[in-house]
C-alpha cells in the first residue's frame, strides 16, 4: 500500500513539474516573440514616395504661379491708376480751367485775342476728350475691383462727366446772337462751368488722398492750380487797375 502510494505521488511531481515547466516555456516563448516583433517594428524606416511628394510639387508651384500672376496683375492695376490720375489732371483739372480764363480775359479785355473763341473751343475739348479717357479707366477699375472701388469719388466722377458732356453740347448748340435765349444760355453756361471746375478740384483732391505717394501728388497738383490761381488773378487785376489807368 504504501508503495502505490509512493508511485502515485512521484506521478503527481511529474506532472506538475512538466507543466510548470510547460508553462514557462510558453511564457519564454511568448516574450521571444513580442522582443522580437517590437525590434523589428523599431527598426523599420519610413521609405520615401516619390508620387506622393508630387501632389505637394504642383501646390508649391501653382501657388508661385499664382503669387506671380498677382503681382503682374497688381503693377498693371497700379499703373493704371496712376495713368488714371495723370489724364484727369491734365484734362479736367488743367485744361477746362484754361479754357475757362481765356474765355472771361481773352475775349475783349484785359487781353483781347481775335482767335478767343477758337482757342477756347479747342482747351475745352482736348480737356473732355483726355479727362474721358482718364475717367473711363477710373470706372474700369472701381468696376473690376472692390478695394478701388471708391463710393464717393466715383459718385462725383460720374456727376462731372455728365456735366463736362453737357458743357460740351452747349458750345456746339448755342444759339444764335438773335436769339433772345442766348443770355440765358451764357447764364446757365458760366454757372455750370465754375461749378464744374470745383467739383474737378475737389475731386482730383479725393482720389490723390487714396493714392501712393499722395503727398507728391498733391504738391504737384498745388503747383498747377497755383499758376493758374496767380494767371487768373493778375488778368483779374489787369481788368480792374487798366480803364483807370487810360483815364
Amino acid at each position: 500500500m504504501s508503495s502505490h502510494c509512493l508511485v502515485i505521488l512521484c506521478l503527481i511531481l511529474c506532472v506538475q513539474s512538466s507543466s510548470c515547466s510547460e508553462g514557462s516555456f510558453v511564457t519564454t516563448v511568448r516574450r521571444t516573440h513580442e522582443w522580437q516583433v517590437s525590434s523589428s517594428v523599431e527598426n523599420i524606416k519610413p521609405q520615401r514616395d516619390d508620387h506622393t511628394s508630387l501632389p505637394g510639387t504642383e501646390n508649391a508651384e501653382t501657388t508661385n504661379l499664382r503669387s506671380w500672376s498677382g503681382q503682374i496683375a497688381l503693377r498693371h492695376r497700379r499703373h493704371l491708376r496712376n495713368t488714371h490720375g495723370v489724364l484727369n489732371i491734365i484734362g479736367w483739372g488743367t485744361l477746362l480751367p484754361v479754357g475757362a480764363i481765356v474765355a472771361r480775359s481773352f475775349r475783349k479785355f484785359p487781353l483781347k485775342c481775335e482767335e478767343w473763341y477758337k482757342l477756347h473751343v479747342l482747351c475745352q475739348t482736348l480737356g473732355y476728350i483726355i479727362g474721358a479717357v482718364g475717367w473711363s479707366f477710373g470706372m474700369w477699375l472701381g468696376n473690376s475691383s472692390k478695394q478701388y472701388s471708391l463710393r464717393a469719388h466715383r459718385i462725383l466722377g460720374i456727376v462731372i462727366f455728365t456735366f463736362a458732356t453737357a458743357q460740351m453740347l452747349a458750345l456746339y448748340l448755342q444759339p444764335k446772337r438773335e436769339n433772345g435765349c442766348r443770355r440765358w444760355w451764357k447764364i446757365y453756361h458760366k454757372i455750370l462751368g465754375y461749378l464744374l471746375i470745383s467739383m474737378i478740384v475737389a475731386n482730383i483732391f479725393q482720389g490723390i488722398d487714396h493714392k501712393d505717394h499722395a503727398e507728391k501728388w498733391k504738391w504737384i497738383y498745388v503747383g498747377i492750380l497755383s499758376v493758374l490761381s496767380f494767371s487768373a488773378l493778375l488778368l483779374e487785376i489787369l481788368r480792374f487797375v487798366m480803364p483807370r489807368i487810360h483815364r
